[in-house]
């Protein structure tokens, strides 16, 4: 089961400025223009160490000179990190409750730690480059534990303690508060609490194996069985039944839509965008459907599922790949979006616009997926297509960071 440790965390002190000056997005979700904005924050900012633009080896100087200068320093013993972030959505108030912690790598066949989405080469060379040169987890995995109690949270032991800092993300739409929690009891309570837990990554599968694959290769060039920092990968770690657990669609945007596609799927006319995704809204969740955008109008697009389907099979998306696109565009998610022909948004309507405009040919409308189907696909051993779930809001790069070299 799941072995969490408290970290002796490199954190940022108080000569750095304020929190939200430093803090960043993970690096797959910052645009140039953005990385030159969160750098104009302050030149301490976690975008420096994310996102680097200088070689990987430059990096692993900054971090030795920020600790040199009183900009990151190291607690007087281990902890972790107990971190709120409440948002509003759709008119409701959310509160996601995350432990940010050290969690032992494990492989995927021990099934302590589990995936859910397929992964890709690419962006694990370009992290495990970084890993080498840096010796440092930058940015957490996003983790998820079955906890209907609560009881990992309770045990931080928090209860009306004012945090130790605050800042907001998401263009201001995300309010984030942070506690050190190093109290021994609480760490072992937290620890014991989690004991018997499994985790499903929810987002960060690229820098888990990347953290395995780098932990590997220390562990032959050192040979021997003793325990080092770099079999430890950082992780915040939310309860899948934390109230505050939100999953947002990601919508797809094709370059490209042939006559007659999607036929093998029944369609629906739909007058425009909001009555489409009326159809979605009410579609039956046993039933896959997908909405549709092109220049000719909108449609809602229903399938059948055969009564042996898995949890995988009967996703909406993986009935959009091997119903339309792999049959009518000729490749699945990842070869569409590899050759530019497919690429993502969160928003709806701009997906429509992105129609309309001529920038796209079509626009596939996803509906939000449900906690448990995600817990189902991991459960039955299945993977999902890339971008199949965000859960938002993402866990920003700086609250803390995990070295991964051995105490002096």
């Amino acid at each position: 089961m799941a072995d969490v440790r408290p970290f002796p965390a490199l954190r940022y002190r108080d000569a750095a400025g304020a929190l939200g000056d430093l803090v960043a997005p993970p690096y797959d979700v910052i645009s140039p223009a953005e990385r030159e904005a969160l750098l104009a924050r302050s030149p301490y900012n976690a975008v420096r160490l994310e996102l680097p633009d200088p070689p990987y080896a430059a990096v692993a100087q900054v971090i030795t000179a920020w600790i040199a200068g009183g900009i990151l320093g190291r607690p007087d013993r281990p902890g972790l990190v107990a971190w709120t972030q409440s948002f509003d959505l759709d008119g409701v108030r959310h509160e996601r409750k995350t432990l940010l912690a050290t969690v032992k790598l494990e492989p995927y066949s021990a099934r302590v730690v589990r995936p859910h989405e397929r992964t890709h080469s690419g962006p694990k060379e370009d992290r495990l480059r970084l890993y080498r040169a840096v010796q440092t987890h930058i940015s957490p995995v996003f983790g998820l534990y079955p906890d209907p109690a609560g009881a990992g949270w309770l045990a931080a032991g928090i209860g009306g303690r004012a945090p130790d800092d605050l800042f907001v993300s998401d263009d201001d739409a995300v309010e984030n508060r942070v506690w050190w929690i190093d109290d021994p009891t609480a760490v072992a309570n937290i620890a014991s609490a989690l004991a018997d837990k499994w985790v499903l990554i929810a987002d960060g599968h690229h820098r888990y194996e990347t953290a395995l694959a780098y932990r590997d290769e220390r562990r032959a060039a050192a040979g021997g069985d003793a325990e080092h920092p770099y079999d430890f990968v950082l992780m915040g770690l939310t309860a899948l039944d934390d109230p505050g657990l939100v999953v947002l669609p990601t919508h797809r945007v094709l370059g490209e839509w042939p006559d007659g596609a999607g036929g093998r799927l029944d369609a629906t006319p739909a007058a425009d965008l909001p009555a489409l995704l009326e159809l979605l809204r009410t579609a039956p969740l046993d039933q896959p459907a997908v909405g549709l955008v092109t220049r000719d109008g909108c449609a809602l697009l229903t399938g059948t599922l055969p009564p042996d389907a898995t949890p995988g099979e009967r996703l909406d998306v993986a009935v959009l790949e091997r119903e339309v696109l792999v049959p009518d565009l000729g490749d699945d998610q990842a070869a569409l979006a590899h050759r530019d022909a497919l690429w993502y948004t969160k928003d709806a309507a701009e997906a429509a616009a992105q129609v309309a405009g001529g920038q796209a040919a079509a626009a596939i409308i996803i509906r939000p997926l449900p906690k448990d189907a995600v817990a189902a696909v991991s459960d039955a051993g299945q993977t999902m297509p890339q971008k199949s779930t965000y859960f938002y809001p993402k866990l920003w790069t700086g609250v803390a960071f995990h070295s991964l070299a051995d105490p002096a």
